[in-house]
């Protein structure tokens, strides 16, 4: 059977019993109240407040979660930084050394030597 053909035959139209009106519109020319046909047991008295337990629970599982894995990321993109600029100082040492080795052998190539 079909979820849609299950769905109509669940929301069909019933008629209500016989007499339904009668004791309904007596009751409130009485100024009585209904109760509802659901008992309230023990456990449907309890229900509410374990469902918003687990719901405050897992809120705050999931919340922390998002934070340490926000941290993670966070950490994650200071490891990249600090691994840019260690390349970067280390490209710049390395252009700073071959200028300076370059100087020092334009000035030996120009240098006379001492032949005593």
């Amino acid at each position: 059977m079909s979820l849609e053909q299950e769905l109509r035959r669940a929301l069909k139209r019933k008629d209500p019993p016989s007499g339904f009106d009668d004791r309904v519109l007596s009751k409130v020319a009485a100024g009585g109240t209904v109760q509802a046909a659901i008992g309230t047991s023990r456990w449907r008295r309890a229900s509410l407040p374990i469902a918003a337990s687990l719901m405050l629970a897992i809120g705050a599982t999931y919340y922390v979660q998002q934070q340490q894995q926000r941290r993670a990321d966070e950490a994650y993109v200071h490891a990249e930084q600090a691994a840019h600029d260690v390349v970067l100082a280390l490209q710049i040492a390395s252009e700073t050394i071959s200028a300076a080795q370059a100087k020092v052998e334009e000035i030996t190539r120009y240098e006379p030597t001492n032949d005593n």
